[in-house]
Parts: structure tokens; C-alpha cells; sequence
């Protein structure tokens, strides 16, 4: 299998990625496809799943062509997709409507009533009930507003239940994908007819569940359409973040690792269950290891919204020079962003407050406040709301972690590392591999197919060791002690404003 390659796609909240790897890991080809997200009403994202379709193709052929590598070669094809995110299908697996996103924040009141119904929810499934990131939450918002849509529903797919059906002509869901359905029995590992009876769901419209690493064979009309050998094996893949923790080498108790992009995640492997309600929480990929999860919804969204709208609007300057530009910027600005906070909830937010109605703020401007200050301090807001979810992790999971693996856009922004590890007071390491979620896709498809015995070889063979470090500064550390406490009552002190600032307007709406 030396010169078989393997191929990862990633569907995430604002683009499509394929990555092409070789089997000892380097990477032979990589293409980006940035994907619209609409907002119709405040507090709603949806994707359309032809845009997924489109840049798939486009993209399999850049970094097959990019590589040299004929379709023969590639041994295996694994899947990476968002949280929460779900499209409906109709019987021949057609999308009946846009998908529904995970930071859409419309079924607050189906959240609200999946737990009335059914209180144990939470216990049952290892997580809370939350709009967006509870999918099944985002189908009952469908079934009260569009009754007719819904009753054409055969099956409520995620994002990579939707392409492994596209791909192989199979229905099936993998169980990282399964955790936060909303209906899926951690212990049992299998789909809650207990929950669906409760809340009078069909069952029938969930797909079968399955290791992530497991394969079907790739259909002839897809792989014409693809360029690419019929019959290739195609692994149903989980979660961007699950996938992100075989592409880091994440898959040992103990391990730690932050994945930053649009939104932001901190994950540590433990070796046995354990939840709380304040985090997240799953099967990892690997059988018989646990997951405990902070996430939060928009870090890297704000920024990109900063740029878009405050630093450059309608600029037509490269977007990377730009937030360089913005980085070297905010550098200016000392720590604490000359008492300058930012509160990230630009949509609503997850861990630990899960609270649709919050938003985002700039706190403490003055007439002596600089622009760099406001970049700074939204890169700082970041960290600061994930240091709470590190506090957590380390709490209820007893241990302290002194190491995190980091990857994704805003692992490769300097300054926003460095202030990432004076806040945490942490050692950060970026992996020389950037596109570990794409990395970790291939890699499962690997492993589903042969090429690897299983994940503890995969990472062996194709996971580099070495990274960049960067560690924290004590008297940087010290200077955002006061700014962390003030950051730490801003929410609290706002959120029952928030609430009566959004459902005073959706009242007058009306």
C-alpha cells in the first residue's frame, strides 16, 4: 500500500476542505471551498447541501491532479462534518429544505419542550438539550412550522449521514454524530425508543448507527461524477472534532486538544464516562475512550465579522493579509486591551452558558479607546471564554492539564496563540500538521479499509510528533487576571437584558 493515498472531506459550518494524504501522512494536495451560510431571520443559519455537492467534485479533482495521483490509487475515502447541523430527505435521500445549522438558535422552545417531555434526556444521552446543537430539536422546529415538509421526512440526516448516502447509496450515522441527536443512549450505544416514544418521533427516520471507521463501497455514478474509481471504500467518518483527534494523534487518556476555526472546541480523552451539564460530551472514535468537551459558538466568526464590517468593509485586499494586518495591529494594544473586553456570543452561545439569547458586547470603551484595543480584545474574549470551559474540563474530569495540542485557522495566528497560553497558562503545541481534521477523515477511511490495523497505527505511521510550542508568560498571565474576573461577571450581569432585548423585538414582530 506504499503508494496508495487516502482522501478526507470536511463539511464545516463555512467551507468544504478535501485533502489528499499519502499513507505515512504528508500531504499531496489540499482545496478549500468556502460555503454561504444565510441568516433569513436573526438567530437563523441554514446551508444549502447542493453547495456541499458542488464543491466536493471540484475539489477531489483539484487535489487528485495537484498530487499526480491516478484514481486507482486512492485506497480510501473517510468523512469529517459539523456538529448538530441536519438536512431532511425524501425517499430517494433529496434534501426537502436547507440544512439547518448547528449555531441556529430558532428551536429554543422545541429545546425547551424536549425537556419537559422527557427530563432525563440529559442523562440518558450524556449532554443537555440545546437548539442547534441538539438536532433533533431543529427537526421539531420543523415539524410545528413546516408540517407539510415534515411529513415528506424519511430520514433526518446529518451532515455525513446526507454524503455517505450521496456517496455510497447507504443510510447510516456514526455514534460521535449520534451523541448529540438528542435520542442516543450512550451506554446502550444505540437509539433511545424510550426518548422517541416520549417525545413521539419515529424512529425509522434515523439512519442505523455505526463505527465511524466502518465502509460501504463508492456508487459508479458518484465516482464517474468524482473522478474516481467505483468501489473505493468510503468511511462514514463523525465529527470535525472527533476527526480532529485522530489527525493530531489525540487518542490516549490524558490527551488534550484545542480546535479553532469558525467556532472553537477544547477536548480531553478520559478513560471512562463522565458528564456534567456545563460541557459536552461522547464516545471517541477510538472504542472504550471517553470525550469531555468545551465548545463555544462564533470566536472565529467575530473576528471575520470585525474585519468584514468595522476593520475593511467591502475591501477587496486578501483576506489572510488582512487579518494579518489586524494581528499586527491588535499587538500594539497591551494585555487586558487597555481594559477593553469583548463578550464572543455573536450567535447565541454553547458551553458553559448555553443561552440563545446571548450576544456579543464590547465593554469598557472610552474616548481614549484604540482600534487595536477592539481587535485585541476580541481576540482575548476567546480566550478567555475558553479558559472558563479548561477550568471545567479539569474539575469534573480530575485531573490538570498542562498540555494542549492545537490546531485550526487561529492556531496558526502567533499572537492569538500567545495569548491563548498566558491566559490558560498552558503549553500550547501546533502540530506540524495544519489540516489535522481533513488528515484525521483520511486516516479513519484508512483504517476502515485496511490500510492500518487500527487508530493507534494510523497515528504511528502518519501523525507527526514534533510542533511548535508556546508557552505562557507568568507576568503576562498575571496582567489578565483582573481582566479574566471582570470577563467572568460581564455575562451574568447581562444575560436577563439579552433575553428581554431579543424576545421584546421577535414580540413587536409579531
Amino acid at each position: 500500500m506504499e503508494s496508495a493515498s487516502l482522501l478526507g472531506i470536511d463539511v464545516g459550518g463555512t467551507a468544504v476542505k478535501v485533502g489528499l494524504f499519502a499513507v505515512d501522512g504528508r500531504m499531496l494536495g489540499l482545496h478549500t471551498t468556502n460555503i454561504p451560510v444565510d441568516s433569513p431571520h436573526p438567530g437563523w443559519a441554514e446551508i444549502d447541501p447542493r453547495h456541499w455537492l458542488e464543491a466536493i467534485p471540484v475539489g477531489i479533482r483539484t487535489v487528485l491532479a495537484q498530487g499526480g495521483v491516478a484514481p486507482a490509487q486512492v485506497a480510501a475515502i473517510g468523512l469529517s462534518a459539523m456538529i448538530g447541523t441536519v438536512t431532511p430527505l425524501d425517499a430517494q435521500g433529496r434534501p426537502l429544505r436547507p440544512a439547518i445549522a448547528y449555531f441556529d438558535t430558532r428551536s429554543a422552545a422545541e429545546a425547551a419542550w424536549m425537556l419537559e417531555r422527557a427530563p432525563e434526556i440529559p442523562q440518558v444521552t450524556g449532554n443537555r438539550v440545546i437548539s442547534g446543537n441538539t438536532s433533533l430539536a431543529s427537526a421539531l422546529w420543523m415539524r410545528r412550522h413546516e408540517p407539510e415538509l415534515y411529513a415528506q421526512m424519511t430520514t433526518l440526516a446529518t451532515t455525513n449521514t446526507f454524503l455517505f448516502h450521496w456517496l455510497t447509496g447507504e443510510r447510516r450515522t456514526d455514534w460521535t454524530n449520534a451523541s448529540f441527536m438528542g435520542l442516543f443512549d450512550f451506554r446502550a450505544m444505540g437509539w433511545s425508543a424510550e426518548l422517541a416514544a416520549k417525545l413521539d418521533f419515529d424512529l425509522e427516520c434515523l439512519a442505523p448507527i455505526g463505527a465511524p471507521q466502518s465502509t460501504a463501497p463508492l456508487l459508479p455514478r458518484t465516482a464517474a461524477l468524482l473522478g474516481l474509481k467505483a468501489g473505493t471504500p468510503v468511511a462514514l467518518g463523525g465529527l470535525d472534532g472527533a476527526m480532529s483527534s485522530v489527525g493530531v494523534g489525540a487518542i490516549n487518556p490524558g490527551d488534550a486538544f484545542d480546535v479553532s476555526g469558525t467556532s472553537e472546541m477544547i477536548a480531553v480523552c478520559l478513560p471512562r464516562p463522565v458528564t456534567c451539564p456545563e460541557l459536552l460530551a461522547r464516545w471517541h472514535v477510538v472504542p472504550g475512550i471517553w470525550t469531555l468537551i468545551g465548545a463555544i459558538s462564533t470566536p472565529g466568526a467575530a473576528l471575520q465579522w470585525f474585519r468584514d464590517q468595522l476593520y475593511a468593509p467591502q475591501s477587496q485586499a486578501d483576506p489572510q493579509a488582512l487579518y494579518e494586518a489586524m494581528t499586527a495591529e491588535a499587538a500594539t494594544s497591551p494585555p487586558g486591551a487597555n481594559g477593553v473586553l469583548f463578550l464572543p456570543h455573536m450567535m447565541g452561545e454553547r458551553a458553559p452558558i448555553w443561552d440563545p439569547y446571548a450576544r456579543g458586547v464590547f465593554f469598557g470603551l472610552s474616548l481614549s479607546t484604540k482600534r487595536s484595543d477592539m481587535i485585541r480584545a476580541v481576540l482575548e474574549g476567546a480566550a478567555y471564554a475558553m479558559r472558563q470551559l479548561v477550568e471545567l474540563i479539569e474539575s469534573y474530569g480530575n485531573l490538570r492539564i498542562r498540555r494542549v495540542l492545537a490546531i485550526g485557522g487561529a492556531a496558526r495566528n502567533r499572537l492569538w496563540r500567545q495569548i491563548k497560553a498566558d491566559v490558560w497558562n498552558l503549553e500550547l503545541v501546533t502540530p506540524t500538521v495544519h489540516e489535522a481534521t481533513v488528515l484525521g477523515a483520511a486516516l479513519t477511511g484508512g483504517v476502515g479499509a485496511g490500510v492500518y490495523a487500527d487508530y493507534a497505527e494510523a497515528v504511528r505511521c502518519a501523525v507527526p510528533s514534533e510542533g511548535e510550542v508556546t508557552r505562557p508568560d507568568a507576568s503576562r498571565h498575571a496582567a489578565y487576571e483582573h481582566p479574566y474576573r471582570v470577563y467572568r461577571r460581564l455575562y451574568p450581569a447581562l444575560a436577563d437584558c439579552m433575553k428581554f432585548a431579543i424576545q421584546g423585538s421577535e414580540t413587536d414582530a409579531l
